[in-house]
C-alpha cells in the first residue's frame, strides 16, 4: 500500500493536458459555480461508477476547497490501488488566487 504526494499548484499546471484524473471533492454546489478545466465532480453519488470504471495507473490529482480534505481522499485512493495520487496543496482557493495572479 503507498501514500499519496503533494503536488503544488505551479506543478499540477504543468501536468492539467496530460492524460490524467483530475478530481473535485467539493460540494456540488462549489462544483456548478466553478471549477478547474477538466475536473470531475467526485461524491458519494457517483464514486462507484467512477471506480468501477478508472484506470488505476493514471496519474490522478484530488483537490477540495483548501488542500485538507483531499489529503484524506487521497490516501483512501491510494489504499484501494491507484498507483500515482497527488493532493493539491492549497486546493481550489489557492488555485483561483494564483490564477488572479497571473
Amino acid at each position: 500500500m503507498g501514500s499519496y504526494k503533494n503536488i503544488s499548484i505551479e506543478e499540477a499546471k504543468k501536468i492539467l493536458s496530460s492524460d490524467i484524473y483530475l478530481l473535485d471533492i467539493r460540494d456540488h454546489e462549489s462544483f456548478d459555480t466553478s471549477h478547474i478545466d477538466g475536473a470531475v465532480h467526485l461524491s458519494n453519488d457517483n464514486i462507484d461508477d467512477f471506480l468501477t470504471n478508472a484506470d488505476k495507473t493514471k496519474p490522478t490529482i484530488i483537490y477540495c476547497y483548501k488542500g485538507v480534505s483531499s489529503k484524506d481522499a487521497a490516501q483512501h485512493f491510494c489504499d484501494i490501488g491507484f498507483n500515482d495520487v497527488y493532493s493539491m496543496q492549497g486546493g481550489y482557493g489557492l488555485w483561483v488566487d494564483s490564477d488572479e495572479k497571473a
